[in-house]
């Protein structure tokens, strides 16, 4: 009968122990959790949404689970957009003059090859005018004497023609001679009248000289108005820069003790665009080097642009380096829904469970961003359907605001 007794109590002891250790576990894992929504982030703790798997089916909701990938490694270097010189240029005044333009160009106006610019009025000083004078004096004295001596030397070309036609009383020699003689006096004769033109287009037959109009001869967008229709321009004085904003040029700062990559392609992040691919840089050559930081700039050809970027632009730059490729977890691009002014993905928790972690978007890698913390290898990611989540996840709270 003792020993009965004896049986119960070590039983009932044993059950307490058991009961208090289960109670610790219990009151563990509140706190574990709280730890890993400290490591995870501020919003590693969100209520999240819960989604009966109808539903689910009819939202079209699939899941990836995660897995490590070999990730290459890589530079990260910053740098800025600029333009492609290849495709920007500048429309100078060709004489000094007057600008005159009723349709006047503005900023940012596309305008193609074989657009008239504006017109100018010539403007010549009085010096100018009577030195121009003078050379017109010559050259129409000079125009002159080539036609006298062109119809002299005409007229010894007939005659010595006749005479060799006539039992060759002159030789072929001298019929020759007597026909470069009435070439060359052709030639100064053109060469006179040529320059004639020049100098009476340029001093005008009135005291009110024609404008003259200033046509494109390649088209591209304005990028810089530098003169004003009114305004009296010198010769060569810049009136409008145009360009190609969708030809760019990144020009990526190499930090010091890094070591310069080779001639290949990069990844380029412009700022603002972190949640879209990254665009693929082709190497042009080194740009110099920076004396404020020491470092070597390197510049890139963007193989394709948009109309949101433009020259000035911050962007990121990954430079692929030696040393092969490290394991890393890679959140999908695809999953990524944007909120609250940040990046998020849907995990799935349970059937019919699904919480919301942010993403850090500061390191991109092929079609995703690596993450190294808040999530685990298997860890199942909504990569269809986050935005159906999203709408659940804020009803439901809504709901719950207004009861």
């Amino acid at each position: 009968m003792r020993q009965r007794w004896l049986v119960v109590l070590v039983a009932f002891g044993l059950a307490a122990c058991g009961g208090k250790e289960d109670a610790k576990k219990a009151d563990d894992k509140p706190a574990a959790a709280a730890a890993k929504a400290d490591d995870d982030g501020p919003a590693a703790g969100s209520p999240g949404v819960t989604l009966k798997k109808a539903e689910q089916a009819r939202a079209g909701i699939k899941t990836d689970e995660l897995e490590m990938e070999a990730v290459a490694s890589e530079t990260v270097a910053y740098g800025r957009l600029e333009e492609d010189p290849a495709f920007a240029f500048v429309v100078r005044a060709p004489y000094s003059g007057t600008l005159r333009s009723t349709n006047w160009a503005t900023l940012g106006q596309t305008l193609t090859a074989g657009t008239v610019l504006a017109t100018l009025e010539p403007r010549l000083p009085l010096a100018d005018r009577l030195a121009v004078n003078t050379q017109l004096a010559t050259a129409r004295a000079e125009l002159n004497a080539a036609t006298e001596a062109q119809k002299a030397a005409q007229t010894a070309l007939n005659r010595a023609t006749a005479l060799n036609a006539d039992n060759k009383n002159v030789s072929d020699r001298v019929v020759e001679e007597a026909a470069a003689k009435v070439a060359a006096e052709r030639v100064r004769m053109a060469g006179a009248q040529a320059l004639i033109q020049t100098l009476e287009s340029t001093v005008g037959q009135s005291s009110a000289p024609a404008a003259r109009s200033i046509t494109l001869e390649r088209g591209g967008q304005v990028l810089e108005v530098l003169a004003q229709p009114g305004e009296s321009v010198e010769q060569g004085t810049p009136l409008v820069r145009l360009g190609q904003p969708e030809h760019l040029l990144a020009r990526v700062e190499i930090p010091v003790g890094e070591k310069v990559p080779g001639q290949g392609g990069i990844r380029i992040v412009p700022a603002g665009r972190e949640a879209q691919p990254a665009i693929a840089g082709q190497y042009v050559g080194v740009a110099g080097s920076n004396a404020a930081t020491q470092g070597v700039a390197l510049l890139y050809k963007l193989a394709h642009s948009s109309p949101d970027l433009r020259a000035g632009n911050a962007v990121t730059a990954y430079l692929p380096q030696a040393g092969g490729a490290a394991k890393q977890l890679v959140i999908p691009r695809v999953a990524v829904v944007q909120v609250e002014g940040r990046a998020w993905v849907y995990v799935q928790t349970g059937d019919e469970r699904f919480e919301r972690r942010p993403v850090p978007l500061d390191r991109p890698a092929g079609s995703g961003y690596i993450v190294t913390r808040g999530f685990d290898d298997g860890d199942k990611i909504v990569v269809t359907g986050a935005q159906t989540l999203l709408s659940e996840e804020f009803k439901s709270k809504n709901e719950a605001d207004s009861n």
